[in-house]
């Protein structure tokens, strides 16, 4: 059997029966082959591995995108991570005694991220889950091997944060972020009563007696490693938080690239640090700059001669935001 893959999403299937997969430019071919020759032929050679796939990272067509349908506010996915084909141990327990099997999604991304996770706690034990997430998530390149910008499935077209997040996964920085947007149990809790959440409903997530009495104003409030604001009227500010992990004397700089559409600043845009542990607040200011169509991408990166940590900036003009003159 030949499967005319027409998604193009490269997922390799398992068969029963001798099979290959195409993508709908070598389909099309075969089924011309096919619909002009009046005895098509064709032959099944062994299978063989291909090294160096290029461009490679990409953005999966699978792959779940932003922006958050849920809660706009925090920008969605957060990483990614290799989860396309993978080849991986297998319960013998769940198909017919296989020890392997190589599977496509979130299922093989998650034990990826996981596994950098536990390296960051065991060489960092006194961080929390949102330092280590923190870490991961700014430390992240959206770069492929040509250090061309990621790419997305199937069209090929630039991928952007509602793509693959704060970038493609990069182990070899996440020890040393520098800065990290860190935030506590409460924070979360605060985060939920903005949205919406009644005591009863936290008791759910919880399962304590918390309550909303410190709640946010507003989602936005989370100390999040990325920036999204669905409805830009005019002009609007967040305040993020960054705790020094890295050099005790440090100077940080920020450096951004302002969404389509957008002017943002950034006040204080020099963070001085004098000790490990030290927080330093900051705010992030928006105001609209000429009209725009959905959402628009940019990023802000705090800097110093070591250190890199950027964040995704995700942005939607609303239609109040930028009146016309008639």
């Amino acid at each position: 059997m030949i499967l005319i893959d027409e998604t193009d999403k490269d997922v390799a299937i398992p068969f029963v029966i001798p099979s290959a997969i195409v993508d709908r430019r070598t389909g099309k071919h075969i089924l011309s082959y096919i619909n002009t020759t009046r005895k098509p032929m064709s032959r099944i050679f062994a299978a063989k591995t291909v090294l160096g796939t290029r461009p490679a990272p990409r953005a999966a067509a699978f792959s779940s995108k932003g922006p958050n349908s849920l809660t706009p506010e925090v920008l969605k996915p957060d990483i990614t991570a290799p989860g396309l084909n993978i080849l991986a141990a297998w319960s013998p327990a769940a198909v017919g005694n296989m020890k392997f099997n190589i599977i496509s999604g979130t299922s093989m991304a998650c034990p990826h991220v996981s596994g950098i996770a536990a390296l960051v706690k065991a060489v960092h034990p006194s961080w929390s889950p949102s330092a280590i997430k923190s870490a991961i998530m700014t430390t992240a390149t959206i770069l492929d091997k040509q250090h061309k910008p990621i790419r997305e499935d199937p069209d090929g077209r630039r991928a952007n944060a509602f793509d693959y997040g704060s970038g493609f996964v990069n182990p070899t920085r996440v020890l040393h972020p520098g800065l990290v947007y860190d935030s506590q149990p409460e924070d979360y809790i605060d985060f939920l009563c903005s949205i919406g959440y009644d005591k009863r409903s936290l008791h759910h997530v919880t399962g304590d007696n918390s309550t909303c009495d410190g709640a946010f104003k507003k989602p936005f409030d989370l100390n999040y490693p990325s920036i999204a604001v669905p409805n830009l009227e005019d002009n609007f500010s967040v305040t993020r938080v960054v705790t020094n992990v890295g050099e005790a004397r440090s100077i940080y700089k920020s450096v951004v690239v302002s969404p389509a559409g957008v002017n943002v600043t950034v006040v204080p845009d020099r963070l001085i640090f004098r000790r490990i542990g030290q927080r330093i607040k900051f705010t992030v200011n928006f105001k609209v700059a000429a009209p725009s169509k959905g959402y628009t991408f940019g990023f802000l990166s705090w800097k110093n001669g070591r250190s890199q940590v950027t964040s995704p900036i995700a942005v939607r003009v609303s239609s109040a935001g930028f009146g016309l003159v008639r």
